[in-house]
């Protein structure tokens, strides 16, 4: 069948179609920029919004979850307006992408330790997370009341 290409992707040298979302946000930045002092308006609220964002991310982090991803999320709301946020966003991208690279070509017997120190981290963070939120030793309720509790006085 001519013209039914298993693969949906353009032809290379096509530009990007841009989402839904950049599309609808240019388009408040568009009325925005029409009104009077729009502009500097819409800077402040993208300013304000992108802070509120990454200093929510940035409590985030020492926590499990995904403390880091709300951090760039709040970069990628500044990268609207400021252009500085752009250079941040591609550069954190690039480097994602080598990380990915360079952690895919490992053998196994790298990838492995890489992994379990990950789980790691994290079980730390969310031992340390729970103690000192709930105030309580996880580990303690799960296994019993601590070192020397099976110690007999009498």
């Amino acid at each position: 069948m001519e013209g039914s290409d298993s693969d949906e992707r353009p032809p290379p040298g096509t530009p990007p179609t841009k989402s839904f979302l950049t599309r609808r946000v240019g388009l408040i930045r568009l009325w925005f920029y029409s009104q009077p002092g729009g502009q500097a308006l819409f800077r402040t609220l993208v300013g304000l919004l992108g802070l509120v964002v990454v200093a929510l991310g940035l409590v985030l982090i020492p926590l499990p979850g995904p403390g880091w991803l709300i951090v760039l999320s709040g970069i990628a709301i500044w990268a609207i307006e400021f252009v500085w946020a752009r250079h941040l966003m591609r550069f954190t991208t690039e480097q994602l992408y080598r990380w990915n690279a360079w952690q895919r070509g490992q053998h196994w017997l790298v990838r492995v330790p890489m992994l379990l120190a990950l789980l790691a981290v994290a079980a730390a963070a969310l031992w340390i997370s729970i103690k000192q939120g709930f105030g309580f030793d996880p580990i303690e309720r799960i296994f019993g009341a601590g070192p020397g509790a099976h110690v007999r006085r009498g």
